[in-house]
């Protein structure tokens, strides 16, 4: 623990648990290509189109963001001192630009492009998300469907849904001014001492969305087992069985590596998984959708809506 800069110990596996964060690495870059099916309903030709989008997002983001880190990698001081900085909390990102680029007014515009990356990354989720709740409430699957998928007589757009996924957020971003002084004990659960409530829940936010992915691909084999066939102009054919074992079985690997307690015996070395804080956040979830399901049923009203249209 003491000749890194993060004082992370990984319960004395230092090799082991150095790799299955490194493994990570493939889960924070390939993210975001599911925007595309989103709002495939607002694109024209969408069986031709969304494929290609969802495909190409995945190469060109992949390859950017390889390209992106490696420079980084190759960027950082080759000095003990300038490495150990720039592979902590304060130093990172700034402190390499700074220290590789002489010119202030290039740095400030490589800040620019970081700084405008994370927003357009989080205004497309946004998006996404407005778009997906407006698409549930239609069909009824979720509490308020009848406000969340009401549209504007003179936009013609879903506004409670758009300010839905706009509110919501910058509701949560609240949470920045929360940093406990002191560790916080929950029967087995601690939360560490200094870590800001925000960065806890942006860490959740990975392991969801690969809650969701993992949900989809499972669903996508228990569907084609009972007899779904796919529609539309991109079909997988007969690979459509192993692919789809092949994703169950990577997105499961991903989410037991992001989720299960690594013994990380360090309070810096505690943000890889906050310990159970992303487990009982995600096993909340789950029991309050499985309650919802139970006491309201939107399975019923998806149906019949489904039966509904398919008959109009």
């Amino acid at each position: 623990m003491a000749t890194n800069p993060l004082g992370v110990g990984f319960g004395n596996n230092w090799w082991l648990g150095a790799a299955l964060v490194a493994v990570l690495a493939h889960v924070y870059i390939f993210y975001g290509f599911e925007s595309a099916g989103d709002v495939a309903e607002e694109v024209v030709d969408a069986t031709h189109r969304v494929p290609k989008a969802i495909t190409r997002s995945l190469l060109v983001g992949g390859l950017a963001s390889f390209i992106l880190a490696g420079a980084l990698i190759l960027a950082m001081p080759s000095g003990a001192k300038g490495y150990a900085t720039a592979a902590s909390f304060a130093g990172g990102v700034p402190y390499i630009i700074h220290g590789s680029v002489n010119n202030s007014g290039i740095e400030d515009f490589i800040l620019f492009l970081v700084c405008f990356a994370f927003f357009s990354c989080g205004t497309a989720v946004q998006g996404a998300g407005a778009r997906l709740a407006f698409s549930y409430a239609r069909d009824g699957a979720i509490p308020g469907s009848s406000a969340v998928r009401r549209l504007s007589k003179k936009r013609e757009t879903p506004v409670t849904a758009i300010l839905l996924g706009a509110i919501v957020p910058a509701l949560f971003t609240l949470l920045v001014h929360f940093t406990p002084t002191k560790p916080i004990h929950v029967l087995f659960v601690t939360y560490p001492a200094n870590v800001n409530a925000l960065t806890a829940l942006v860490s959740f936010g990975v392991s969801g969305i690969y809650l969701s992915f993992l949900l989809i691909t499972i669903g996508s084999l228990i569907a084609r087992l009972r007899g779904w066939q796919p529609q539309g102009a991109f079909t997988l054919g007969k690979w459509g069985y192993p692919v789809v074992i092949l994703a169950i079985g990577y997105g499961a690997a991903m989410l037991v590596n992001i989720l299960v307690p690594t013994g990380i015996n360090s309070p810096k070395g505690a943000l890889f998984n906050y310990d159970w804080m992303t487990l009982i956040v995600m096993g909340a979830i789950c029991l309050i959708g499985a309650i919802y399901y139970v006491i309201s049923r939107p399975d019923r009203r998806v149906g019949a809506k489904m039966v509904s249209t398919t008959s109009g």
